[in-house]
């Protein structure tokens, strides 16, 4: 693959910055990152990469726990059944505190949230219960 040339280069640039200029005109500035913190929230926003790393670390999860699916037989099922369990939570409080941004909102925020799924698992343990799961 050959290099741009300089007029390639100078061409794309006035491209890039017209196409920049037509979307701030055209969304009322809504693609420019915040200045700071947004009404709500503790702390700004994480950046790209950070978001990028916090993905591959979902992806190596994720591999944890189809090879432990595999150990099926050779370690007991209560142990990988536990396993599971832990990297489910663990996976559920990467992307609540990253993707949902309970990592950067008020800790009033992420209470409620706490709240709510607590709230969630017991009502679900009530109904299992009634229904004779547990028996």
């Amino acid at each position: 693959m050959t290099e741009p040339t300089k007029t390639e280069s100078t061409d794309l640039a006035k491209v890039e910055e017209e196409a920049s200029a037509l979307a701030t005109e055209e969304l009322g500035g809504a693609v420019e990152h915040a200045p700071g913190p947004l009404p709500g929230e503790a702390h700004p926003h994480t950046s790209p990469l950070q978001y990028v790393i916090v993905a591959v670390i979902l992806c190596v999860i994720t591999a944890l726990e189809i090879g432990v699916s595999y150990t099926e037989g050779e370690i007991p099922d209560a142990l990988i059944v536990v396993l599971l369990l832990g990297m489910a939570v663990l996976k559920f409080a990467i992307v609540a505190a990253w993707f949902m941004h309970l990592k950067t909102d008020l800790p009033i925020f992420r209470r409620f949230f706490v709240i709510g799924i607590v709230a969630a698992i017991i009502l679900y343990l009530i109904v299992l219960s009634t229904l004779d799961r547990f028996s």
